[in-house]
C-alpha cells in the first residue's frame, strides 16, 4: 500500500514539473529571444578635437580617446582592428587604447567611403596618392599596399575617390575628377572599366559612391546635381527626383538602410532628406533646425529569434542622433557628459 502510495505521488510530481517547464517555455522563449542579442555591432564616434567614444547599443556611451587638437575624420574596424584617420592612418589594436601610424599616402576626399571595409573580400580600401588612387590591407589595416592589378581599358590617369560594395562580392570605385566607374570581382582579378549608359555628368559635381545590397548610388558632394542610381551593377542609370533636396550646399554624406527601402542624404545645415515615392523629402522630425550632418552609418541588432533591428546614426554639430524607422524621425544619444558637436560615427 505504501509503495503504491509512494509510485502515485511520484508520478503525479513529475506531470507537475513537466506542466511548469512547459509553462515556463512558452511563456519566457520569445521574450527572451526577443530581447537578447546573438550579434550585437559597435558604434564609435568622434569629434574635431580628436575625441573618441564607444557604444555597444547607442544608449550608453564610454570614453575611448581622449581629445589632443586633432580632428578625427574618418573611423573604421576590421577585425579587431580600430582605425582612424587623422593626418594619417592610425590603427589600434588594444580597443583604442594606443594608436601607431600605419598609411602615410592617403589621398583625402571630404567623403566617408574614401575609406572602406568591403566584408565580402575581408579587405580593407583607402583612396591613395600613389598610383590609381587604391591602396589595400588584407591584414585588417596593418601593412598597405597600392594596388596594380588594373585592366589595359583603365585610363592610367584614373584617380579612384570613393569606393562601395554590393551583395554579389563586387567592390566598385569612382574616380570623380574623371566620372570613371571601375569594378574588382575578388581580390585576385584586376579592377576593370564599368560602361555607364544614361550617366550624364553635371558641371562642377563631385560624385561619391555609395550603395546598399543590390544598388549603387551617386551623390553629389557638391548639391548642384542630385542623386543617381544604377540597379545592373552601374551599368545603367537614372537620376532620382530631387524634390525638397536643397542645391548649393555639401550633401555630406549617403547611406541606404533597410535592405534598401530607403536612401538618406546628410546635408551641410539642413539636417537629413530621405527617398518617399521616387523623391527627395526633409526628414527632420527631432532634429534642430539648419543642424548639419557631417557622417552616416547603419547599424543592425540581431536578437536570438534572428529579429533583425536597423538602426541610423548620424554625427551632427549637435550630437549623435539614431533613428529606428529608417530616417523618417531622430532622437538624441549623446547627453550630459557626451553632448557636442560630433564629426564622424561608424
Amino acid at each position: 500500500m505504501k509503495k503504491g502510495v509512494l509510485l502515485s505521488l511520484f508520478f503525479t510530481s513529475l506531470l507537475i514539473l513537466a506542466g511548469l517547464q512547459g509553462c515556463k517555455k512558452e511563456n519566457g522563449l520569445g521574450v527572451d529571444n526577443d530581447q537578447v542579442i546573438k550579434t550585437p555591432y559597435s558604434l564609435y564616434a568622434s569629434n574635431d578635437h580628436g575625441w573618441l567614444i564607444h557604444s555597444n547599443d547607442g544608449d550608453r556611451f564610454s570614453n575611448v580617446f581622449p581629445p589632443d587638437g586633432y580632428p578625427i575624420k574618418r573611423i573604421v574596424t576590421s577585425g579587431n582592428n580600430l582605425l582612424i584617420l587623422k593626418k594619417i592612418l592610425h590603427m589600434s589594436a588594444n580597443d583604442g587604447h594606443n594608436f601607431d601610424p600605419v598609411f602615410q599616402d592617403v589621398e583625402e576626399f571630404p567623403w566617408q567611403n574614401m575609406v572602406y571595409n568591403f566584408l565580402p573580400q575581408n579587405r580593407l580600401y583607402i583612396t591613395s596618392t600613389t598610383g590609381r588612387g587604391v591602396s589595400y590591407s588584407d591584414d585588417h589595416g596593418s601593412t598597405w599596399i597600392t594596388d596594380t592589378l588594373w585592366h589595359e581599358d583603365v585610363s592610367g590617369s584614373v584617380k579612384v575617390s570613393s569606393f562601395s560594395g554590393l551583395g554579389n562580392g563586387a567592390i566598385f570605385g569612382f574616380a570623380h575628377a574623371s566620372n570613371t566607374l571601375v569594378r574588382k570581382d575578388n581580390t585576385g582579378e584586376v579592377w576593370k572599366p564599368v560602361g555607364m549608359e544614361d550617366f550624364t555628368a553635371g558641371a562642377g559635381a563631385q560624385y561619391y559612391l555609395s550603395s546598399n545590397s543590390n544598388t549603387l548610388f551617386l551623390t553629389d558632394y557638391n548639391g548642384a546635381d542630385g542623386v543617381w542610381y544604377s540597379e545592373d551593377e552601374g551599368h545603367h542609370w537614372k537620376k532620382m527626383e530631387q524634390g525638397d533636396l536643397p542645391n548649393n550646399i555639401h550633401w555630406n554624406c549617403a547611406a541606404s538602410p533597410n535592405g534598401g527601402q530607403s536612401f538618406l542624404v546628410g546635408t551641410d545645415s539642413m539636417g537629413v532628406y530621405r527617398s518617399e515615392d521616387g523623391k527627395m523629402v526633409s526628414a527632420t522630425v527631432g532634429l534642430e533646425r539648419y543642424t548639419t550632418v557631417y557622417s552616416m552609418t547603419v547599424k543592425a541588432n540581431v536578437y536570438k529569434n534572428n529579429v533583425v533591428r536597423n538602426y541610423v546614426y548620424i554625427a551632427t554639430n549637435i550630437g549623435i542622433f539614431r533613428s529606428e524607422d529608417n530616417g523618417q524621425t531622430w532622437i538624441k544619444r549623446t547627453l550630459n557628459e557626451f553632448d557636442g558637436k560630433f564629426i564622424s560615427v561608424y
